[in-house]
């Protein structure tokens, strides 16, 4: 028996798909990486539903060489994060990084353009009074890119310590 629940796999998956999303797209990533697109969507979808009610590719998880570089290809630890949240820690940055740019007024346009995009995400999909998983999916990738923004800007004012 796994020590890893379905719902902890089915969480590692979409914050996999988000990181993906926020990294330029699967087809691009699998240049940059030891495996090719379709084992890569292995790692963020269910796959097919099997006779038993299992899905084709529920257990299969992205391993850690392949997380590390999409998350640096993503420009923040997603799938990292998420992974030691599901053990009950969290990611704090290191000390002493310098700033990787100085915080201008397009970051300040990029909060608020990513922030507008998780707004309408939550009101289009809301129209109906109920969230389909395509929905939230989409909600999901937009808010960890709004997050993406303002850690950007907390890593230029805090990372130059």
């Amino acid at each position: 028996m796994r020590l890893i629940s379905d719902q902890s796999i089915l969480t590692l998956k979409g914050v996999t798909d988000a990181c993906y999303r926020l990294g330029g797209g699967v087809t691009s990533f699998a240049l940059l990486t030891r495996v090719g697109v379709s084992t890569l969507v292995k790692y963020s979808t269910l796959g097919e539903r099997r006779e038993d009610g299992s899905h084709e590719h529920g257990q299969t998880i992205i391993p850690l060489d392949i997380a590390i570089e999409a998350d640096m290809r993503a420009g923040s630890p997603i799938i990292l994060g998420q992974a030691v949240a599901e053990l009950g820690f969290g990611l704090v940055p290191l000390e002493g990084r310098p700033a990787a740019r100085q915080v201008t007024e397009a970051d300040a346009h990029m909060v608020l353009a990513e922030a507008m995009d998780v707004s309408r995400a939550i009101l289009e999909a809301g129209r109906d009074g109920r969230y389909d998983a395509l929905e939230k999916r989409t909600i999901c990738s937009e808010a960890r890119e709004a997050i993406r923004a303002l850690e950007q800007v907390i890593a230029g004012f805090e990372g130059a310590k």
